[in-house]
C-alpha cells in the first residue's frame, strides 16, 4: 500500500511541474468543464493472500461535473461503479472459493491537459467495498463483507474531438476487510472512452 501511495503521490508532484514544452498560452484554454460519462475495461489483479498473482476481466462506468480552474486543468466530481472480477484462489478450481469483489465510488479527478490532444489525470476517493473470499489465514474460511475503503489512480489519454477522448489508466482499490483477514486490494489496469456533454 506505501507503495501505491507513493506512486500516487510521485504522479501528482509531476503533474505539478510539466515541463515548459507542453505549456499552453491562456489565450488559447484547453481545459474542460462540463458533464461527463466514462466507461473502462480491463484487467485486474490481486497481489495478496490466497489470490496471489491472479487476475480477470474487469470493468466500470461513472460520471460526474468537470470545473475548469485554470487555461489547462480542470478539476472533476464523480460517481461510479467498479466490477473488479472473480478470480480463482491459489492452487484451486473450485468456483465456490472465487473472490468477488465490486460496489460503487465517489471521488474526484484532477486533470491537466499537456497540449489540445494530450491530458494527464490523478483520481482518488471513497470505494464501499463488497466483496467475499477466502481469509489470508491458516485456517482459511470463506468471507463476506461491505466495507468503505478508498481508491485512487493515475492515467493519460488524447481527445479525439473536442467531445470524445480514450485513455489508459491504472487504479488502485483497497478491497480489504482486516477485521475478517480477507485481502482483495485490486491493482487495475484499464482503457476508457470518454463523452463530454
Amino acid at each position: 500500500m506505501k507503495k501505491t501511495l507513493f506512486a500516487v503521490a510521485l504522479a501528482v508532484a509531476g503533474f505539478a511541474a510539466v515541463p515548459a514544452a507542453f505549456a499552453q498560452s491562456a489565450s488559447t484554454p484547453t481545459a474542460q468543464q462540463g458533464w461527463y460519462i466514462d466507461g473502462d475495461i480491463g484487467y485486474g489483479q490481486i497481489n495478496k493472500g490466497p489470490y496471489d498473482s491472479k487476475g480477470d476481466a474487469i470493468g466500470g462506468i461513472k460520471g460526474g461535473y468537470r470545473f475548469a480552474i485554470n487555461p489547462e486543468m480542470s478539476v472533476g466530481v464523480e460517481a461510479g461503479y467498479q466490477y473488479l472480477g472473480r478470480i480463482d484462489a491459489r492452487y484451486s478450481n473450485d468456483s465456490s472459493l472465487r473472490s468477488k469483489l465490486y460496489g460503487p465510488t465517489l471521488g474526484a479527478n484532477l486533470r491537466y491537459n499537456f497540449t489540445p490532444k494530450w491530458y494527464g489525470e490523478v483520481r482518488g476517493g471513497a470505494f464501499y467495498a463488497q466483496g467475499q473470499g477466502l481469509t489470508d489465514s491458516y485456517n482459511s474460511s470463506y468471507q463476506r463483507f461491505d466495507r468503505t475503503r478508498y481508491y485512487a489512480g493515475v492515467g493519460v489519454g488524447y481527445n479525439l474531438t473536442q467531445n470524445w477522448s480514450v485513455g489508459v489508466n491504472y487504479n488502485y482499490y483497497d478491497g480489504s476487510n482486516r477485521n475478517h483477514g480477507v485481502q482483495l486490494q485490486t491493482n487495475a489496469y484499464t482503457a476508457s472512452v470518454e463523452y463530454r456533454f
